[in-house]
């Protein structure tokens, strides 16, 4: 055992460090990479203490929740992956609300199922999203039939800040808009977040849940590894009606190609060299600022 693992497991747990990790089965996007110390965090406790040895020891920590919304190119990440498996989840009632506490590691699709099964409305249209609650926020992960975002309904969240300590804060801190929350910029860990819930008729959620895994499969690419919209729509322009009229739709380098069904989705067919990907990028953004004078920007986490 290496020192510097033995210094990890000495506060996140004997046998619970993995050196050199494949982390691709846990990309939707399956890129090819390793980790060179991973965790996976089942408790709040393990995510506060990931941060704070990470500070002691001065590694890099990054936190991995449902690796959707995420493409690696690198062949390696240094420092500590932690994969964000805390799940919990608490229901209260107050004043003809539901208050929702849930933990980070959530995942969103599970969460959206379960609401609209007991008629909880405000997260159901989230159903067939990928990824963790964690990861939807940090987003700030939409929905356009009707136009709603994951933080609409958020009250409050529980965060481990910059030096290792709980913060709690409300939903103005989090200074959400498209595609952004405040969690981008200072990297803080989200523990909980608390969301207020209307109370509805099951039949009325349970529809909305079905019109969204309906809208999703007939729109997206489904079955495929693929890590969702990569590029940010432009002022109200759609990136994918974008990269359609440039005629790249099909377009393939190596073992990534723009789907023929959306074309803001590439698709990895396995075993793909990452750097075929970031060329198949380039290329994505070089033709339709050639062509519409428009620069791209991703919506997926390169790294």
């Amino acid at each position: 055992m290496t020192k510097l693992k033995s210094k990890l497991e000495s506060i996140l747990g004997k046998d619970r460090i993995k050196k050199n990790f494949n982390l691709s089965p846990y990309l939707t996007l399956r890129t090819e990479t390793t980790a060179e110390y991973y965790l996976e965090a089942e408790t709040r406790q393990d995510l506060i203490n990931a941060k704070k040895i990470s500070l002691k020891l001065k590694l890099p920590l990054f936190i991995l929740g449902g690796g959707s919304n995420l493409a690696i190119l690198k062949k390696k990440l240094t420092g500590l992956v932690v994969r964000n498996k805390y799940i919990d989840k608490k229901i209260k009632k107050k004043n003809g609300n539901i208050l929702l506490t849930i933990s980070s590691g959530y995942p969103v699709s599970k969460l959206a199922k379960e609401l609209a099964d007991q008629g909880y409305e405000g997260l159901e249209y989230n159903y067939g999203l990928p990824g963790t609650i964690g990861g939807a926020l940090y987003m700030n992960s939409k929905w356009i039939k009707p136009l709603s975002y994951t933080g609409d309904n958020l009250i409050s969240a529980n965060l481990v800040g910059k030096k290792g300590k709980i913060k709690v804060v409300d939903r103005s801190y989090f200074k959400f808009s498209y595609d952004q929350s405040i969690l981008q910029k200072t990297k803080e860990i989200l523990l909980e977040a608390v969301f207020k819930l209307k109370k509805t008729a099951p039949q009325i959620t349970k529809q909305h849940t079905d019109f969204a895994m309906k809208y999703r499969k007939q729109t997206q690419p489904f079955g495929v590894f693929t890590s969702g919209c990569f590029f940010k729509n432009i002022n109200g322009k759609s990136a994918g009606k974008l990269i359609d009229q440039t005629g790249l739709k099909g377009k393939r380098v190596g073992k990534f190609h723009v789907s023929d069904k959306h074309a803001n989705f590439i698709i990895h067919d396995g075993n793909g060299n990452p750097a075929d990907l970031e060329k198949l990028l380039q290329l994505i953004k070089a033709e339709v600022k050639k062509q519409f004078g428009v620069k791209l920007e991703e919506e997926v986490i390169v790294i």
